[in-house]
This record gives C-alpha cells, structure tokens and sequence, in this order.
C-alpha cells in the first residue's frame, strides 16, 4: 500500500512522521463522522504527545492524507472515552 500525503495535510505543520507515529501507536480508527464516503479519521498521539486528528480516504492501491492537526477537547474526550 502506497501512503500519499497532499499538501493540505501540512498546513497545521504537522509531517509524515508524526502520521506513522500515530499509526504505530494503536489509534483509534473510525469512519467520518461527517459521513463523507470512503474517508476516515484517525485518533492518536504522536512521540511528541501531541495528540493528533488524521483524515485520509482509500482509492484502489493507495492512502490519501489531507488533514493532520490536533485534536478539540471534545475530540481527546472522545479518543480517550473508545481507547
């Protein structure tokens, strides 16, 4: 599987790393919440501690990420209430 970042993922100044770091951490993982079709969203924390939102979408062979920033409170109640 081949993991493709676009520009907008940076703009919170997060990178590639801190979105590995997060998957290796055991996030938690779920469809939108928005109800966008073939995108989710990934809870986790970095090395760092930052605690991190994540949105990509699947298309065939690859991973689409668009949106890396922290999380809201309510967004760290609700990772840490489905941990």
């Amino acid at each position: 599987m081949e993991i493709v970042f676009v520009e907008s993922a940076f703009i919170h100044g997060y990178d590639e790393d801190d979105f590995l770091e997060v998957l290796a951490a055991h996030p938690l993982k779920m469809r939108s919440r928005r109800g966008l079709e073939g995108v989710y969203e990934v809870y986790g924390a970095n090395r760092a501690g930052d605690h991190l939102h994540i949105a990509y979408r699947r298309r065939g062979n690859e991973t689409i990420v668009f949106h890396m920033r922290r999380m809201s409170p309510r967004e760290k109640r609700l990772y840490r209430k489905n941990r």
